[in-house]
């Protein structure tokens, strides 16, 4: 898996998210480091390799998971609420303007047979969102995708999140329930059990060592908290704030561009058939304009029509790109 970078403006982070389980957050932020900076105002179009996900589970699974989705954040209405001279409005909205999801039939010649299957989802950001995924110089919170999948605990991914905006300082402080809010805590929970189900287990998570990019890393050295509590007479005091210190992270994470050996030579051979031209049954005449190969190893083949314009077409495999492209060189 390569180094793929999640990356959004901190008001992210002060937006209260729906209860969301540790899969159905490792696929919203896999779709959020997708989408960002995307500003030809298009959707987005993503297929399930798209996607990444962690752990492999099935296409049922997968599916059932997106479905979840769409009810907790996809179709959640967010409201912001506008003060003037002479009105207090509150404003509702939703995160993407467009979300159209694609479902395959499972059985298709079975015509009492409903399931379905995930096959792809186009987003496109509301522009009141735009801010929060595009063109991101200052003021932003970044992560590396693979080290957030690999943590354990939705709490754990939450506070990491969370952290992450203070990566610089080493130092992170909230006052108590905007923190309960944050990351979604039972209003019920005492103290005890937020210390003893949710902190320790999460402090502990985001100090193990684990090994990724075949480097030994931390996501959080010397991570610990210290609760700031009210003057109260002997031992009391309410929790009024909730203060984190680490080890400061002062070396920028950046995405990695280079590609694998093996698929540089896949690039290197497909990018032959540049300038060249194809007469293919789907695509009848055309022009071979740009082809490159990206981190999955699929094939993408930019094609030129006199007539119609510019079409790009997404290989699979190279067997494919044989079949579709160098089966049909027109010499």
């Amino acid at each position: 898996m390569s180094n793929v970078i999640v990356k959004y403006h901190n008001d992210f982070n002060r937006i209260q998210l729906p209860s969301l389980t540790e899969q159905e957050q490792n696929i919203l932020f896999s779709i959020l480091a997708k989408i960002k900076n995307n500003n030809d105002n298009k959707p987005i179009r993503l297929f399930t390799e798209d996607i990444i996900t962690g752990s492999v589970i099935s296409k049922e699974h997968f599916t059932a998971i997106i479905n979840s989705l769409k009810t907790k954040f996809f179709k959640a209405s967010f409201m912001q609420i506008i003060e003037t001279d002479t009105e207090i409005i509150d404003s509702n909205f939703h995160f993407f303007n467009t979300m159209d999801i694609h479902y395959q039939k499972k059985n298709q010649d079975d015509g009492y047979d409903n399931s379905k299957i995930f096959y792809y989802i186009d987003l496109l950001v509301n522009p009141r969102f735009e801010y929060l995924v595009n063109e991101l110089t200052a003021n932003f919170t970044a992560f590396e995708l693979t080290e957030f999948i690999s943590l354990s605990g939705k709490y754990s991914k939450t506070l990491y999140r969370l952290l992450k905006q203070f990566r610089s300082t080493g130092k992170a402080y909230f006052e108590w329930q905007d923190f309960m809010e944050r990351m979604d805590i039972p209003s019920d929970y005492n103290m005890c059990n937020i210390d003893q189900r949710i902190l320790k287990p999460a402090i502990a998570e985001l100090r193990k060592p684990r090994n990724l990019f075949d480097k030994e890393r931390i996501p959080f050295e010397k991570l610990q908290y210290t609760k700031l509590k009210n003057k109260g007479r002997g031992r009391g005091g309410k929790v009024v704030a909730i203060e984190f210190t680490f080890k400061p992270q002062v070396q920028e994470i950046q995405e990695s561009k280079e590609l694998p050996q093996d698929l540089k030579e896949l690039e290197n051979y497909v990018k032959k058939f540049e300038r060249k031209h194809i007469n293919s049954k789907d695509d009848g005449f055309c022009y071979i304009e740009k082809v490159s190969v990206d981190e999955k190893g699929r094939i993408k083949v930019m094609l030129y029509d006199n007539d119609k314009g510019k079409k790009q077409i997404t290989l699979s495999t190279l067997q494919e790109f044989q079949e579709k492209i160098v089966n049909c060189l027109y010499h």
